[in-house]
């Protein structure tokens, strides 16, 4: 009876749908119509009691892929060892959950008896246990989230944030990179390079000046994913490291990591009026470019360069700025706030967890190059303060950075004029208003940015205050 009902279901079905949502008595899939997705409830007659019933019903939809709602009832009630009660009519393939083990991450299943004729695979993924994180308040919003996410990376998500994220390194980019060996790597004094520190994230604040402690509001701006914007054009190295006693093979353009003396002379960006471009012996030579761009006076004593250098992430990155770039200009087509929200975040998040692999070992299943991965903190380093140089040549000084962020005080409430062409500009830069009301400079807001101790406890407690307000 199950493969006769599988053979009228099949002459009966047009489904342009390939991925759903398993939700409460239903599974919610979202059809093309001439262009838009339309979402369609298909109701289920069987909630779980018997696996090969709901198995079928599940079949019949079409679709490949089924996301299960968290919190569910079906969520708590599909566990592993009811998977195991469908063995006799369907090969069922389990990965449970390390942390939980009657608890599945995803089940990849299809029916028995089918031969070569039965190419169809169904995945059933769970994600309120792989590890995603994301915000869901019905299942129209997971819906939405898994449907934007698979149309930015172009490609089906099942899996895990680190296996996608391996994924997507192997598919757009060269084979991995020979490691880079450290153990021949040492300065003049014998000292091993410290590729490690080369840069890092700013995190910066200053007083408020005359002028701004009797202006109206306090703006935040974000930017999309720094990292990813260095990708696009970062040189990396390729073969052997060359030593230069004194380091005149510093030309700006191929990849190194030098022991400079640097001073920011008569540059703005000198620690107080503005965050210091460098700090430290070691520097990466697209923070040297930038350095002497705004302004310090940078010496070159010594170094190991690479004579040969590729843009071995050009494709990886472009394909992920290209899907920011759309889900932040386009919100006509991706019409569910939460679930572009959603998806911003994961397309960050698989940014850092590549950038992780890349820096770590083989053994780890890494690449096993924290020399590339210097190299780009480098140049997002470097493509920040090329941002900054902007807003200060149009009369802009940032109060705060911290990670991604920055803040501005100013007497325009709207943040599109408050910081002109930064987020509306031809050509997208990355960044979007990071409070969609501002904060207005109250007394609280100026005791904030006055008393915190560091720049990141002053985000924090700036972003407690909008989260408060709206």
């Amino acid at each position: 009876m199950i493969e006769r009902d599988r053979k009228v279901a099949s002459a009966n079905m047009n489904v342009s749908a390939t991925v759903g949502v398993l939700a409460e008595g239903e599974v919610l899939l979202a059809d093309v119509v001439q262009g838009r997705r339309v979402p369609r409830a298909l109701p289920l007659s069987s909630t779980g009691s018997h696996a090969d019933r709901l198995l079928e019903q599940l079949w019949q939809s079409g679709l490949s892929t089924l996301w299960v709602m968290p919190g569910s009832n079906m969520a708590r009630s599909l566990t592993c060892a009811w998977f195991e009660q469908a063995g006799s009519h369907w090969v069922v393939v389990v990965h449970p959950d390390g942390q939980e083990p009657a608890r599945p991450l995803s089940v990849l299943l299809w029916p028995r008896g089918g031969g070569q004729r039965e190419a169809r695979r169904l995945t059933l993924v769970f994600p309120e246990h792989i590890g995603w994180e994301w915000t869901l308040s019905d299942p129209m919003s997971l819906l939405a989230t898994v449907t934007y996410l698979d149309q930015a990376l172009a490609r089906p998500v099942v899996d895990a944030p680190d296996l996608v994220a391996h994924q997507l390194l192997a598919d757009l980019t060269l084979a991995p990179p020979a490691p880079l060996h450290l153990s021949s790597s040492a300065g003049s004094d014998g000292a091993q390079l410290p590729i490690m520190g080369s840069a890092g994230e700013v995190a910066w604040m200053r007083p408020l000046t005359w002028v701004e402690e009797r202006q109206k509001y306090l703006h935040k701006y974000t930017h999309f994913s720094p990292y990813i914007e260095a990708c696009k054009t970062v040189q990396l190295g390729v073969g052997a490291a060359q030593y230069s006693a004194n380091g005149q093979a510093c030309d700006g353009l191929r990849p190194g990591i030098w022991r400079v003396s640097i001073e920011p002379a008569g540059s703005v960006f000198d620690g107080k009026r503005l965050p210091k471009c460098a700090e430290g012996e070691w520097l990466c030579t697209p923070q040297i470019k930038c350095c002497r761009e705004i302004g310090y006076r940078v010496q070159v004593k010594e170094g190991y360069y690479w004579p040969r250098s590729q843009d071995a992430l050009k494709r990886w990155a472009t394909t992920l700025w290209l899907a920011g770039e759309h889900l932040h200009t386009r919100p006509h087509i991706y019409r569910h706030v939460q679930a572009r929200d959603n998806v911003l975040r994961s397309i960050r998040r698989l940014a850092r967890l590549s950038l992780a692999i890349i820096e770590q070992d083989r053994a780890a299943g890494g690449w096993a190059r924290p020399d590339w991965q210097a190299q780009i903190a480098s140049s997002s380093r470097a493509h920040l303060f090329a941002h900054l140089s902007r807003l200060v040549r149009q009369g802009v000084m940032p109060v705060l950075l911290s990670g991604d962020s920055f803040w501005v005080v100013s007497n325009d409430p709207n943040p599109l004029k408050a910081v002109p062409t930064l987020v509306q500009a031809r050509q997208w830069r990355g960044y979007s208003v990071g409070y969609e009301a501002p904060l207005p400079l109250s007394d609280n807001v100026r005791a904030i940015l006055r008393r915190a101790e560091h720049a990141g406890q002053a985000a924090h407690a700036l972003d407690a205050l909008a989260g408060e307000a709206s």
